[in-house]
């Protein structure tokens, strides 16, 4: 039976290496003294719209309340960490480090060939403002995708007053701005090129236009930038994006990082630094974030902050793609005879109290049939009990030992188990 188009299950593979990712990326936010909360997939379809533009409302899956009220499930979990923060950590002093994981769904008809529910790992910053908040936490996304495993990656760092200052001294309807920020944050350039022929502007403004996407590369390109805008919206951008880099570089990231100038988010609560991690033949980032100064003030506590998530569906397609994703094999199969089923249920306990992935069969087997067994759930080893003073040992080199049942524990705990 088929599930529902755009909703995927996961495989026993497959979940575990996600979630073995997931928990490495936790460890890494704790390591930076981030703490974890938990919020509903569901959310008051008001507190949801507090922090989105109506075409993003448009995608949330809709539902009623049994007392008419329409609520949503989240399409991302920013903007109910800021609930959370202005509500029940009202009183908790900042700057709040929180970090969270969960999935997150969205409704896009026509687009049912791309997954409609992802599963995030993200962290806000709240509370802090400037260059050094904003580095702390590009610095971490890098080093959560190095926890995850990852080893090809870019991080593009922009800033969204940039664009906003460009689009400020053009004389263009709202339509037409929004028609070119759309096209921009798509990376279309051919849509774009085809807007901007049809509007007035003179052809510096349109060269201007079609110039800054391409704004991209190392700390260089900020006095570039600064030559082609005169106006200190966009100023104010470059200068910020300066400082950064080179807290950056003091993280020990000036050369793991790019500057792209021509970076466009598609939610409307950023307002400075924003930054997009890619890996390699991927069309969709597999980390993204920025600063949004004025979304907790829509929630009743004006404050900064600057966040990021991390996209787990897709961090894991690229270490499986890479062979980086698979978990380490079962340590042990625990086969029996009749006779033997007693000490293969210690035996068991015994290598799970050593911290060891062990399974013992559910019927009793022959020497042969265990082989065969073993390597239909991919164990490393092989115990097979005979009686309580009878074990075999077959180890990953296929040679078949035969030992005291304590020799066992003792050898599969030591150097030759993995």
């Amino acid at each position: 039976m088929s599930g529902v188009p755009g909703f995927r299950d996961l495989l026993p593979a497959e979940a575990e290496a996600m979630r073995a990712t997931q928990e490495a990326l936790l460890a890494e936010m704790r390591r930076w003294g981030y703490r974890f909360v938990v919020t509903p997939t569901v959310e008051r379809l008001d507190v949801l719209a507090l922090g989105l533009e109506a075409e993003q409302r448009q995608r949330l899956f809709k539902l009623t309340d049994g007392d008419g009220s329409v609520l949503g499930l989240v399409g991302e979990r920013t903007i109910p960490v800021a609930r959370l923060a202005a509500g029940k950590l009202r009183s908790a002093p900042l700057p709040l480090r929180l970090c969270y994981a969960g999935p997150v769904v969205s409704n896009e008809p026509g687009r049912f060939a791309r997954p409609r529910e992802r599963h995030q790992v993200g962290a806000e910053l709240i509370g802090a403002a400037g260059a050094a908040a904003d580095a702390e936490v590009i610095a971490m996304a890098v080093r959560c995708l190095d926890a995850a495993g990852l080893r090809r990656y870019q991080v593009d760092v922009g800033h969204s007053e940039f664009f906003q200052g460009l689009l400020d001294g053009l004389k263009l309807p709202g339509d037409v701005k929004a028609g070119i920020k759309a096209a921009l944050g798509s990376r279309d350039f051919v849509a774009l090129e085809a807007i901007i022929a049809e509007t007035p502007l003179r052809s510096a403004e349109h060269e201007l236009l079609l110039r800054f996407p391409a704004l991209r590369g190392g700390v260089e390109i900020l006095e570039a930038a600064g030559k082609l805008v005169q106006n200190r919206r966009s100023e104010r951008a470059l200068a910020e994006l300066a400082r950064v880099h080179e807290l950056l570089g003091a993280h020990g990231l000036g050369g793991s990082v790019n500057l792209d100038l021509g970076a466009i988010r598609d939610f409307d609560y950023y307002t400075g630094v924003i930054f997009e991690g890619y890996g390699p033949d991927l069309g969709r980032p597999l980390a993204q974030g920025g600063r949004y100064d004025r979304l907790l003030a829509r929630f009743g506590r004006p404050a900064p902050a600057t966040g990021f998530v991390v996209q787990l569906d897709l961090v894991s397609e690229l270490l499986s793609r890479d062979g980086a994703g698979a978990l380490p094999r079962l340590d042990a199969a625990v086969a029996w005879t009749r006779a033997g089923l007693p000490e293969a249920l210690r035996l068991g306990s015994s290598l799970r109290l050593f911290g060891m992935r062990a399974v013992v069969d559910t019927e009793p087997r022959g020497l042969a049939s265990a082989r065969e067994w073993r390597k239909t759930i991919g164990a490393a080893n092989l115990v097979h009990c005979a009686t309580g003073a009878k074990l075999s040992w077959v180890g990953g080199d296929g040679r078949l030992r035969r030992l005291p049942g304590a020799q066992v524990v003792g050898r599969l705990a030591g150097s030759e188990v993995s």
